[in-house]
């Protein structure tokens, strides 16, 4: 509703609203309306479904939509003591010293064992 008021005020103003503006507006508004999208689109002179239309959708790339660093959780025999972040390609023993490394002085004791759960948590347990 926001963008249609806006569209008024330009009409008034400027005589007139562009086509470009136009189709952009019926693009955004046909998957919440699409029967009015589809009339719309028809009146602007297309053929094609707006669903079918070949430009102006957005596209994406999924190699950008992932993550470079992921945020871990850091235990100490189970129960979380710190987070820390590392790379998302993170080697085992990386992940490991980062843990450490963010427990600091929390840690004590000898280390029995070092579980690493990828992109999850490490769990250092200790005695």
């Amino acid at each position: 509703m926001e963008y249609n008021n806006k569209l008024i005020d330009i009409a008034k103003r400027e005589g007139g609203v562009d086509k470009e503006t136009l189709t952009a507006f019926v693009k955004m508004i046909a998957p919440f309306a699409p029967h009015i999208g589809e009339e719309l689109w028809k009146e602007l002179g297309h053929e094609e479904s707006v669903f079918d239309a070949k430009y102006g959708w957005p596209t994406f790339d999924e190699n950008e939509m992932k993550d470079d660093e992921i945020e871990i959780a850091v235990q100490i025999n189970g129960k979380t003591k710190a987070t820390t972040t590392i790379p998302a390609d993170c080697s085992k023993e990386d992940a490991i010293a980062a843990g450490k490394k963010a427990l600091g002085d929390k840690l004590s004791g000898n280390i029995v064992k070092e579980i690493y759960v990828p992109g999850r948590i490490v769990n250092i347990v200790a005695k």
